[in-house]
């Protein structure tokens, strides 16, 4: 069975090595056939995955996941959302827009061969090693981010390792901070990824802490304006996103965007249901709409 896996240092539970006896085949028969049964492809094909079958209207066929392009190159481009993991996505395209958070991100991927990917979590020292298969069944089942590969491996990572944070049961109960920056946050089993924190993704790339601000009153509101001018002054020193309030200016509630830059008369933003497409508010409307402020200091 196909499989992606994890080494921790800081979790015996995410490292056990499982012996496994070779056994002679009993027949010589190829692994599946064209004419195989629905019972078969879901023995054949990863629990990780699902398929609809359904959706062939009885036409059997295996997709060949052991082909299709996929290109690793250590950089965050264009991405298009698809899971319900904004949080994720904008906290990834927050350190791409940095000189140091593409440093960072760099670090983190990697090819240790041309069939395996490496994504190194920093912040909890935590590798997890996906198989170019993984990626390319990924990708065709459209059930993931579209577009950059290098987000498509991280996205894949960051799934995993919330799972084995689910079932793992004294992980859950540790409230060590190297563990999802000291938070458990929503997800479940089948879809770990729906709902987080950018602070989340921020610290597991980087292992640094960010610190999130509320427009509760007008004193924070104050306080959000000082960081604007700071982030006027050094927009290269700061990884941000950020979540409002209300539907304005096409702007969506309980959704998060990655702050790329501010001027006097604008906030420009990147929405991660398309990454290509920046967002112009203007500043004052920024300010009466901001729920919050992810700020992490590079």
């Amino acid at each position: 069975m196909l499989s992606i896996y994890l080494n921790s240092e800081n979790s015996k539970d995410f490292s056990v090595k499982q012996s496994i006896k070779k056994e002679k085949p009993k027949e010589t028969k190829p692994i599946f056939e064209l004419k195989t049964t629905e019972n078969k492809y879901s023995n054949f094909i990863s629990k990780y995955y699902t398929v609809d079958f359904d959706s062939i209207k009885g036409i059997n066929y295996v997709n060949d996941y052991t082909k299709g392009e996929i290109n690793i190159d250590r950089k965050i481009d264009n991405t298009i959302q698809v899971k319900n993991d904004c949080w994720l996505l904008a906290g990834i395209n927050a350190l791409g827009n940095t000189t140091k958070g593409e440093k960072y991100l760099k670090n983190t991927i990697s090819k240790r061969n041309y069939n395996n990917t490496v994504i190194y979590f920093k912040g909890t020292n935590t590798s997890v090693t996906i198989p170019q298969i993984a990626l390319n069944a990924a990708k065709q089942s459209n059930k993931y981010v579209k577009g950059d590969d290098d987000m498509l491996a991280i996205e894949l990572a960051t799934e995993y390792y919330k799972k084995m944070l689910i079932s793992n049961k004294e992980a859950m109960k540790n409230k060590n901070p190297n563990i999802i920056n000291g938070k458990h946050t929503s997800g479940n089993f089948n879809d770990p990824l729906a709902g987080g924190f950018p602070s989340d993704i921020l610290f597991l790339i980087t292992g640094k802490k960010s610190t999130t601000y509320f427009n509760k009153n007008n004193s924070n509101l104050n306080y959000i304006k000082i960081l604007i001018n700071k982030i006027k002054e050094n927009p290269d020193k700061y990884a941000i996103t950020c979540n409002f309030k209300e539907k304005r200016n096409g702007l969506y509630i309980h959704h998060a965007y990655t702050l790329k830059k501010v001027d006097d008369n604008f906030v420009t933003l990147i929405n991660p249901h398309n990454s290509e497409n920046e967002e112009n508010i203007p500043i004052n409307d920024f300010y009466e709409n901001i729920n919050s402020l992810t700020l992490l200091e590079l």
